[in-house]
């Protein structure tokens, strides 16, 4: 039955398709279990749980903020299957708070940011204090925010709050300029750490009391292992 509703989806597309638009349609993920085809979704709550079963008893392995891309795997009746980061770990999603459209992810990039990139710079080597805001000192939200408002951007003021500013970009798509947050331990679900992604897997960021604004891999063993997604301000 899916099947069929996505091939009349497909077919209705290509009767209205434009050169210069095209209508996107959600799909529903409430008949059988389907891996027909490439698909897509959105969370379109302002938190998402990302669980390790088709269960809302099962272990919660993720947190996807609103407005999150993620590629779906397969779809079953309630839960849809999906791909929650870009090391490709899978978990379920309720599809109550979760859109589901035909088709790969859509690129979003972006050059805005930057100018986001070049402001940042100014601040290496700043000390890290703890709920610093200004450049006598930063903490890492902190430095994000100041950074921004230097560009009539208003963010959120701690790390968790600012993965809910902007959209979300996925790990392979990372532009200069992107919020990148980190997760307090591997897969905690709460974000504890922000930094600003500045291209070549480097970010930079204010890490910690004793250290300073600085360049950092998000892709080493600490950071790696506790990205949490990442956020396009300007677009």
């Amino acid at each position: 039955m899916l099947k069929k509703s996505i091939r009349r989806i497909v077919a209705t597309l290509c009767a209205g398709m434009t050169v210069a638009a095209l209508m996107i349609v959600p799909v529903s993920a409430t008949e059988e279990p389907s891996d027909f085809g490439q698909y897509y979704g959105i969370v379109n709550a302002t938190e998402l749980n990302v669980r390790a079963s088709a269960s809302e008893d099962a272990e919660i392995v993720a947190t996807l903020p609103a407005g999150t891309y993620v590629k779906v795997n397969w779809m079953e009746p309630d839960w849809i299957n999906v791909a929650y980061n870009g090391d490709g770990l899978m978990g379920y999603v309720s599809d109550e708070y979760f859109t589901v459209y035909e088709g790969s992810i859509p690129e979003i990039q972006s050059t805005g940011g930057l100018a986001a990139v070049e402001v940042v710079k100014q601040y290496l080597g700043v000390p890290y204090v703890y709920g610093g805001t200004s450049p006598r000192g930063f903490d890492c939200s902190g430095l994000m925010q100041y950074v921004y408002k230097q560009l009539g951007y208003s963010i959120n003021r701690v790390a968790a709050a600012q993965m809910n500013n902007g959209i979300a970009v996925s790990r392979e798509n990372l532009a200069p300029g992107d919020l990148v947050g980190f997760y307090s331990s591997p897969g905690s679900g709460y974000v504890s750490h922000i930094g600003m992604y500045v291209g070549d897997g480097m970010m930079i960021h204010a890490p910690h009391t004793g250290d300073v604004v600085k360049y950092t891999s998000i892709d080493g063993s600490y950071y790696g292992a506790r990205f949490a997604g990442a956020r396009r301000i300007i677009y």
